[in-house]
């Protein structure tokens, strides 16, 4: 039998951890050679064949039925991905003998188990997942096709046009096979359609012809067999539905959809794909009929009944399912991310054939692309769809059904599915989601107002794009259109919904001033997106439309969203913390200030504790950045304090988590390196942490705890995450132990420790835990850089070490690595750390080290000052962006040189002088003699 340790694995991916081992026990038992399946079997295979038996009912009967198929089609899944060629190559041996149906639903089978597979061991991208199975039916509809068009000229006879020549057909996949993002367990949207009416086959007439081919077609896939159905076939979207003709003629579709298509039936043609059967004629099908009838101009008639859409699928999504949460049509479901997406691809893609897209992904990303989106709302976006069609998945695949209701008794389990530890974090994130489907399709082109109106205002009302495009541009818009658009948002987009008449009214009054503001900026474009993710927050809408604000507030939250997209980002999703960041605190608080804010955080706030820490951390993050921002002080004292109260932010944290996770009564400490243990924390900073035990007997207990702690800091929540953590600085970097003891730590800095780890440990730093314990390693480490040599030998090390780094610095037309490149901030980090040893000074911050430094060197004061020029410019790069970077882009320097108060071309010429300096330095102490 399979060892001990790998269910020991297993259990921690299963829900009912007993029942799957006796389904692994069942499919052991009708194995015809049990030996071979467990010779096959690794731990991680063993993980992946129980999770398959105990998440999917029609699986594991299909494993049952044929107990050799996981090892048969498991091996290669981490790079197989299998076109309709590919599948119609194994189709075509798979069906060579026995019934031909049931061989198709053995193969659908076989392949959804594969399919699946890939998803849990997460080999593929969703989008990818999605697209390959797609595939799958387009094979077995074309060898349906094929099988059934031999059988029905074998009946009838050859099908020709009325002048002779051959007389084709093709099957049109729609719905989620269309837009290659079918469900797991799905019916198929089909549309037939045929060359010509005029015309025979034999004695029948070509209509009747297709229409036989097509029923036997529907038979073949639709069969009941011992393996199950195939496919079930809904023709529903057909033209006249249910009542219409099986397969319709080219001509006659055209005729229809220019007669009597409706706008429901534009968004099921905009998801029209060739399945198979005669391509050219699916092409000449899609430029005569789809893309004329999708992509016809967006009148205001369309636009009446895309809102009229919208009211009828809220209306539904508002319905009570007594069983539960619907995840396709409920609020905030998947019908509302595509139905949202659709409908903005057909309004605009009239004017755009970028736009003209069916798959939701790709519909996102280039909606996205052209301004519609934000980066931020695209990726929110994608993943909130990810997260609902595998939360669907899972509900269909539990007990084979076309189901799409989560219900409550199903939660627990299906939590564990998707990878939860607890109901009620899996409960939380679906709450996230649905919420920000909620919000960013809340409700597609409000009723439009009237009222007075300045040049702008009128552009907009009257959705003027041209006129709007040019005003725009003269304020300074580089790329209007995509201003325009987001202005008019709140008015006609999908977001009008959230707004009454009252606030569009009062928004409308706005806009001069929202507009004069961006324009003030050093990028308009992207202050003006800062601000429309503040504003679409209901509290952002509350604070920027209460009648009661003045100009000069909007001009100190502009100023913001002008110089930092990070804290931008922030306070979107914080409004409340606006008012009193830009009235309150106007200094850098103190670890008082923490502790005193914490305690009435927790008396205050119902929240969970991780995201009670979050939202505590997100709002001095906020204000601290303001501070930095609007506070006039000296430059570099004002970077120093930053630091301090970035770092002391952590520090509390980190303690206040040692106390709260009961690390306290543990004889353990904690450490950090890089910018923590250096007291220099900046945005978007990782912690290097290290954990020490004061013995082997403390380690069991200290480890758990310690793995909590670390976990608490990095899991991601409503609220965000707290840190990231980075490990790779501790001994035998992420390989190594979570927790070693003092006699590892020793014996490791003796005999194993390498010099780049010496240069590394001069920044470590006690945060919190057992003093005695703390106290020796300090020692240690204090033996560590000061008792062995440190000579030529440890002089070249450090050299060639930095030049090693260097290799691996970002490169690129105009691309500066501030923190690895040549002159870079990693330079100053090597030349204070090696003289710090060198001269036995235990100092562990980066810039008083270059302060004591420089009592020795006064040489090195402009290495000194191009050190804090450089960590300046990497903050201000940080707080520009909103994801932490160290590589300034050409497109970043002009927003940071103006946050910095220099014009663009001044700052560059500044960097790489001050570079050049440091480099220089680095070079004289470091450089071989």
């Amino acid at each position: 039998m399979v060892p001990a340790s790998y269910k020991k694995t297993a259990e921690r991916f299963l829900y009912e951890p007993e029942k799957a081992f006796a389904y692994f026990d069942e499919l052991l038992k009708r194995h015809p050679d049990p030996s071979s399946l467990l010779n096959y079997l690794n731990e991680r295979r063993f993980v992946l064949l129980v999770m398959i038996l105990e998440q999917s009912a029609c699986l594991r009967k299909f494993l049952f039925r044929h107990p050799t198929e996981f090892q048969n089609a498991i091996p290669n899944l981490w790079y197989k991905v299998k076109e309709k060629e590919d599948y119609l190559k194994e189709l075509e041996e798979v069906t060579a003998t026995g019934s031909f149906s049931e061989k198709l639903a053995f193969y659908r089978h076989r392949e959804l188990m594969r399919i699946f597979a890939k998803e849990l061991l997460g080999v593929s991208s969703y989008e990818d997942l999605l697209r390959e199975y797609s595939y799958l039916p387009d094979a077995m509809l074309e060898l349906a096709f094929r099988k059934a068009w031999n059988e029905t000229v074998e009946r009838f006879g050859e099908p020709k046009e009325e002048d002779g020549s051959p007389a084709t057909a093709a099957v049109v996949a729609l719905g989620k096979l269309g837009s290659e993002e079918l469900n797991y367990y799905s019916d198929v949207d089909l549309l037939f359609i045929h060359s010509s009416d005029k015309g025979s086959a034999g004695k029948v007439s070509l209509p009747e012809f297709f229409a036989q081919l097509f029923k036997r077609l529907v038979e073949l896939v639709n069969a009941r067999t011992p393996e199950g159905v195939p496919y079930e076939v809904d023709l529903d979207l057909r033209p006249f539905g249910k009542s219409g003709p099986i397969s319709m003629s080219l001509r006659s579709a055209e005729l229809y959809y220019e007669s009597y298509g409706r706008v429901w039936e534009r968004f099921a043609l905009l998801r029209a794909r060739f399945s198979a059967g005669d391509e050219e004629l699916y092409r000449r099908f899609e430029k005569e009929v789809v893309t004329p009838f999708v992509f016809s101009s967006a009148d205001f008639k369309l636009i009446e009944e895309i809102r009229l859409m919208k009211k009828k699928i809220e209306a539904e999504a508002r319905k009570g399912f007594l069983k539960g949460f619907n995840v396709k049509t409920g609020e905030g479901g998947i019908r509302e991310v595509e139905f949202g997406v659709q409908s903005l691809v057909i309004l605009l893609g009239s004017k755009n054939p970028f736009l003209r897209e069916s798959n939701t992904y790709r519909a996102i990303y280039k909606l996205h692309h052209r301004g519609v989106f934000s980066a931020e709302e695209a990726e929110l976006l994608e993943k909130a769809y990810t997260f609902l069609r595998k939360l669907e998945h899972r509900i269909q695949l539990k007990d084979c059904i076309r189901t799409q209701v989560l219900k409550e008794e199903d939660k627990e389990r299906l939590a564990r599915y998707l990878g939860y530890e607890t109901k009620a974090a899996f409960e939380a994130d679906l709450s996230f989601w649905r919420k920000t489907v909620r919000t960013i399709f809340n409700q597609i082109l409000p009723e439009a107002q009237k009222e007075p109106l300045d040049e702008l205002q009128e552009a907009l009302m009257a959705e003027d794009r041209e006129k709007g495009q040019k005003l725009l541009k003269e304020k300074g818009f580089k790329d209007a259109l995509r201003a325009f658009l987001a202005l008019s948002e709140p008015l006609f987009g999908e977001r009008a919904g959230e707004f009454s008449e009252k606030e569009k009214k009062a928004y409308l009054k706005l806009v001069p001033l929202l507009v004069e503001l961006s324009a003030r900026s050093p990028s308009p474009d992207e202050t003006l997106k800062n601000f429309f993710k503040f504003f679409y927050n209901p509290t952002g809408k509350r604070v920027v439309l209460s009648e009661h604000k003045k100009e000069e507030f909007l001009e100190k939250l502009f100023l913001v969203f002008s110089l930092s997209p990070y804290l931008s980002h922030l306070i979107a999703r914080n409004p409340d913390l606006v008012e009193d960041a830009l009235t309150l605190y106007r200094d850098f608080p103190t670890k008082r200030d923490y502790a005193r804010e914490f305690a009435r955080y927790k008396e205050t706030l119902s929240l969970t504790p991780e995201n009670l820490y979050r939202r505590f951390k997100t709002v001095w993050e906020v204000r601290i950045g303001l501070v930095y921002f609007l506070k006039e002080e000296e430059p570099n004292e004002k970077l120093k304090k930053l630091f301090t109260s970035l770092s002391e932010l952590a520090e509390f944290i980190l303690e206040s988590l040692w106390q709260e996770l009961s690390l306290a009564s543990e004889r353990g400490a904690l450490f950090s390196l890089g910018k923590l243990g250096s007291r220099e924390l900046t945005f978007g900073s990782d912690l290097d942490l290290v954990f020490c035990a004061y013995s082997t007997q403390d380690k069991p207990s200290l480890y758990e705890k310690a793995k909590k702690l670390v976990r608490f800091l990095t899991a991601h929540t409503a609220e965000g995450y707290l840190y990231s953590v980075d490990f790779r600085l501790r001994p035998m970097g992420s390989k190594g132990e979570l927790v070693p003891e003092l006699e590892f730590y020793r014996k490791y800095f003796q005999k194993e420790a390498r010099t780049w780890e010496r240069l590394a440990w001069v920044r470590s730093r006690f945060i919190t835990g057992h003093e005695e314990t703390a106290q020796l390693l300090e020692q240690e480490i204090r033996n560590f850089l000061f008792n062995k040599p440190w000579g030529e030998k440890e002089r070249k090390e450090v050299y060639e070490m930095r030049l090693k780094l260097q290799s691996a610095a970002k490169k690129g037309k105009g691309v500066v690595d501030l923190k690895l490149g040549e002159g870079g901030i990693v330079d100053g980090e090597f030349l204070v750390q090696y003289l710090l040893i060198k001269h036995k000074v235990r100092e562990s911050s980066m810039i008083k080290g270059f302060e004591r430094m420089l009592e020795l060197y006064p040489e090195l004061k402009d290495a000194y000052e191009a050190f804090l020029f450089l960590r300046r410019v990497e903050t201000h790069l940080r707080l520009s962006k909103e994801r932490g970077t160290s590589v300034l882009t050409p497109q970043d320097l002009p927003r940071v040189a103006l946050s910095m108060g220099l014009e663009p071309e001044t700052f560059e010429k500044e960097l790489k002088r001050k570079m050049k300096a440091l480099r220089r330095a680095f070079e004289e102490f470091l450089a071989p003699q």
